[in-house]
């Protein structure tokens, strides 16, 4: 690994959000479910053999500048991880919101909160559970596309 491997991006003065970690059970199908279905990129992978855990980034981009998620698998656990009160979802913006619920309602993604407008002018949104169960926010990121699947 090199020095530089835990310092991504161009400018490593200024603050911004690196990545933020969820912790998954099966790796193989939060992968497939991520990079297959969502169309994200696998970064990188360290297996800890020491710690018995691998983590693997991901992103929709080649590299760490919008930031990534951390899929966190701990080898030995066969209970389901719990969210707490706390955890609310993590965002994704797409272009054609009603498209890529489509996409993913096809490929057997459960849609749990269908495409809408909250207030008037905002983008639509629409929510989606990973295989963990956690929440991803979809939000209409292109006024391109008129909201009809």
């Amino acid at each position: 690994m090199s020095d530089d491997y835990w310092i991504w991006g161009k400018d490593a003065e200024s603050p911004r959000i690196l990545h933020a970690m969820i912790r998954v059970k099966d790796l193989e199908k939060s992968l497939a479910f991520y990079c297959d279905t969502l169309g994200m990129k696998q970064l990188s992978r360290v297996d800890v053999e020491a710690g018995r855990f691998s983590i693997i980034f991901i992103n929709f981009t080649e590299d760490f500048e919008s930031g990534a998620i951390e899929l966190t698998h701990n080898w030995d656990r066969e209970d389901d991880y719990t969210h707490g009160t706390g955890y609310g979802h993590v965002a994704i913006g797409v272009p054609d919101l009603y498209g890529t619920c489509e996409r993913l309602r096809s490929a057997g993604v459960e849609i749990s909160v269908e495409p809408k407008t909250l207030l008037p002018g905002a983008p639509a949104l629409a929510f989606i559970k990973d295989p963990d169960g956690y929440s991803i926010e979809l939000i209409q990121t292109s006024k391109r596309f008129n909201g009809q699947a």
